[in-house]
């Protein structure tokens, strides 16, 4: 056994074997940065038709909109709930990661509560599951829900 693995906790290395020109993942990572410039241009419609109709959209379950919201109606209404809640939103994207049918999208967040002015700076990771060049899970990582959920309740 290799250093770190055991019986119960057996090691899979399979990304080491994953080629960094990989034409699927990188297709992936094409069509998400697409997506977002469709958004960025007013597009939303362009945006959102990347993923796929039975799309998983989770977020922190600390969060008002939190949850795993299941269905592409789901996911646009949660995500509409989020811009609800921002009365500014803006974000720094410093990399779009992609590795088979993972896209990773890792942002500086600046936002802004709309209900009492709170605001906030973190760093964000999004991760996009793709199937057939369509997004099926749609995942945030925040480096601190905490941060996020405390500004929104005003404590």
């Amino acid at each position: 056994m290799k250093s770190g693995q055991t019986e119960d906790f057996p090691l899979q290395v399979k990304y080491r074997d994953i080629p960094v020109t990989d034409p699927v993942a990188e297709g992936n990572r094409r069509s998400l940065l697409d997506a977002l410039d469709k958004l960025f241009a007013g597009d939303v419609d362009g945006f959102w038709s990347i993923y796929d109709p039975d799309v998983v959209f989770h977020e922190a379950s600390c969060l008002p909109y939190g949850g795993a919201h299941k269905g592409l109606a789901a996911a646009q209404a949660a995500h509409a709930e989020i811009e609800q809640t921002f009365g500014s939103f803006s974000t720094v994207f410093e990399a779009v990661l992609a590795a088979e049918d993972f896209v990773i999208l890792y942002q500086t967040m600046d936002f802004e509560v709309r209900a009492n002015g709170n605001r906030g700076t973190m760093p964000v990771a999004e991760l996009f599951r793709f199937r057939d060049g369509k997004v099926i899970e749609w995942r945030a990582m925040y480096f601190d829900a905490c941060l996020v959920a405390k500004a929104i309740k005003g404590s």
